[in-house]
């Protein structure tokens, strides 16, 4: 037996079925408690050939009610009119609905056995069955109209969340880029004196990544492979500067190229290779970029081979928003990594969780 079908969510039959079951055992129990009290009904078979009635008469009820229901929800736009006008049609409804299920029942009785819907009491039924019906059916719509609220304010409650989530991964975003850009002018201030071509060239690299970080940078994320490709753009870019000094490898699993990443996520770790591991030395420095699979996640990775120390990645900034980022993308499946290898060097890993297929 359904209370409002104009209300209820769409349910899958198992549990709608369950639902109509309880409720139909409900009804038939309540009659047949009433039934007994008020028509003397005496023996264990006769109670239980009167809680089969039941029973069948709660089935067609409810059946009724649901159809009934969805007629009138359809008839007379109850979405649109006022609380009163759709109390009346849900009452005259369900009256209605008890009325059928009871002569429903009383016909399908007359095919088994036309002497017991001889003697069937209709009218007791009847007057017990309509305000019995009326009654579980308000109590039904009632607890359904609060579940429905309940629904509605944690949608609401997630939707702030989500809008305060958007906000502050905004926010952090907005830090990184004027970082990036302060460095990369740097970058491009020191070549000016020294070689005006190079400048050049290096100004329309930095518009490129310009472009790239603007682009993304209304995005949660962004393909890999585009991430990928802006960052070996600034490796380009500081090349102009360092020379030879600075030197890129690169593996990355072609399967993974399509991945979700946070934008600007390795450039900011190449960013601080470059300005604490290769403006450091005057010898040459190898970076190193790659993008596996481990277990169920992802590894994204930066390492380089100069000093190692613990402090040559500065204040640690671009890690710690970079990780404030994961944590409001992904939670806790996803994380950061960052410390001076044994070997020598620093490195950083990304974990991502893998994307569904």
């Amino acid at each position: 037996m359904q209370a409002s079908a104009r209300a209820r969510p769409p349910a899958r039959w198992p549990r709608r079925v369950a639902a109509s079951a309880a409720a139909c055992a409900a009804l038939a129990t309540v009659l047949t408690l009433i039934q007994t009290t008020m028509l003397g009904l005496r023996g264990a078979s006769v109670v239980l050939i009167a809680f089969s009635f039941n029973a069948l008469v709660s089935v067609l009820i409810g059946a009724a009610i649901d159809v009934g229901q969805t007629a009138a929800s359809r008839l007379f736009a109850l979405e649109q009119r006022g609380a009163i006008a759709r109390l009346a049609i849900h009452v005259a409804v369900v009256g209605l609905a008890v009325v059928v299920g009871v002569e429903s029942a009383v016909a399908v009785i007359a095919v088994v056995s036309p002497r017991l819907a001889e003697v069937f009491p209709r009218a007791g039924v009847l007057w017990v069955a309509v305000p019995v019906t009326i009654v579980m059916v308000a109590i039904d719509g009632e607890r359904e109209r609060m579940r429905a609220r309940t629904a509605e304010a944690e949608r609401d409650a997630e939707m702030g969340r989500r809008q305060a989530l958007r906000a502050e991964l905004s926010a952090l975003q907005s830090r990184t880029n004027p970082h990036f850009l302060f460095n990369a002018l740097n970058t491009i201030a020191a070549l000016i004196g020294e070689d005006p071509k190079t400048a050049e060239r290096a100004v329309e690299r930095l518009a490129a990544l310009l472009r790239f970080t603007l682009d993304s940078g209304q995005r949660p994320s962004v393909r890999l492979a585009d991430e990928l490709a802006a960052t070996l753009g600034y490796i380009e870019l500081e090349r102009l500067r360092f020379g030879e000094r600075l030197r890129v490898q690169v593996d990355v699993d072609e399967a993974l190229l399509e991945l979700p990443v946070p934008p600007m996520s390795l450039q900011p770790l190449v960013e601080n290779a470059v300005l604490h591991a290769v403006a450091a030395r005057r010898g040459p420095t190898t970076i190193e970029l790659w993008a596996r699979r481990s277990g169920p996640a992802v590894e994204l990775g930066v390492r380089d081979d100069g000093p190692g120390d613990g402090q040559h990645h500065g204040t640690g900034t671009a890690q710690a928003e970079l990780r404030a980022r994961l944590r409001l993308l992904h939670g806790a499946s996803a994380g950061l990594i960052a410390g001076p290898r044994v070997e020598g060097g620093y490195q950083v890993i990304l974990r991502l969780p893998e994307p569904e297929p």
